[in-house]
């Protein structure tokens, strides 16, 4: 975790970063917004799955020692998600 992680009143991580904090470090570039958009809309994504991209993104970026969340990110990230099938879907 960076340096923003001094400015939390209790230790965090990424995964309990939420609304405004999760907006504030895990916004993606242009490039990256975009991309993340185009899966949504193709992948049917929840808004939950939205921000879990963004949080395992940031966590790509912090292991990549990057301040900002780039494509390359959040094409990691999307590439972790599994696969839906009927199975899943039934779940």
């Amino acid at each position: 975790m960076a340096d923003r992680a001094r400015n939390w009143s209790k230790p965090r991580c990424n995964a309990d970063t939420d609304g405004a904090l999760l907006a504030a470090i895990a916004e993606p570039d242009a490039e990256g917004r975009a991309l993340l958009a185009r899966a949504a809309e193709r992948l049917g994504l929840s808004a939950r799955a939205w921000h879990r991209t963004l949080r395992v993104a940031r966590t790509l970026a912090d292991l990549d020692g990057s301040d900002a969340v780039r494509r390359l990110h959040i094409a990691e990230a999307l590439s972790y998600r599994r696969p839906q099938t009927r199975s899943t879907l039934a779940a």
